[in-house]
């Protein structure tokens, strides 16, 4: 019999499902307890250098501490999302805790533009702040502050918006 109607689950969800079925769990616990390290893993990133930026093998290795259990550490890393740009730990904590919380929301552009700028501003203590044009660390964060500054404008933002978010940040 051939199908004609795409099935409504995504297909991470239907491998999870496939793995927790073929494994004897119950898909119900599994949400919870990987929503419950969600949860954790936040309080540890927020904890824990919260401005500092989480990279995509930092988060394969917070996720990999977590749970060395194969089907849960799939179901942890299917709910966790993936790190494509510069992001701080503080940042993707909140992100962890809108899904834990079952409210997944991306980050706006301010508060995205807010945290790259926090970076610069991270990055130019560490280096020295006469030596930030020539470092590339530096350089690449400000790039990546400069795009999403460029895309909040062009999505309707003003240039105030952006500069109180980015001091926001700073109290925070």
């Amino acid at each position: 019999m051939e199908r004609t109607q795409p099935s409504p689950q995504p297909e991470g969800a239907r491998r999870q499902s496939t793995a927790l079925a073929r494994h004897g769990r119950a898909t119900a616990s599994v949400e919870t307890q990987v929503r419950t390290w969600l949860g954790e893993i936040a309080d540890r990133l927020e904890r824990n250098r919260p401005a500092a930026e989480l990279t995509a093998v930092a988060r394969i290795a917070v996720l990999q501490a977590t749970t060395l259990d194969p089907v849960l550490g799939r179901a942890l890393r299917i709910a966790a999302p993936e790190v494509d740009q510069p992001v701080t730990r503080r940042a993707y904590a909140a992100r962890l805790r809108a899904i834990a919380a079952g409210t997944p929301t991306e980050p706006s552009l301010l508060e995205q533009y807010a945290a790259a700028t926090a970076r610069c501003r991270e990055i130019a203590k560490e280096i020295g702040h006469r030596d930030c044009d020539t470092h590339p660390r530096w350089r690449t964060a400000d790039r990546a502050a400069e795009s999403l500054w460029k895309q909040a404008l062009a999505a309707g933002h003003t240039a105030d918006e952006l500069t109180a978010a980015s001091r926001a940040q700073d109290d925070a």
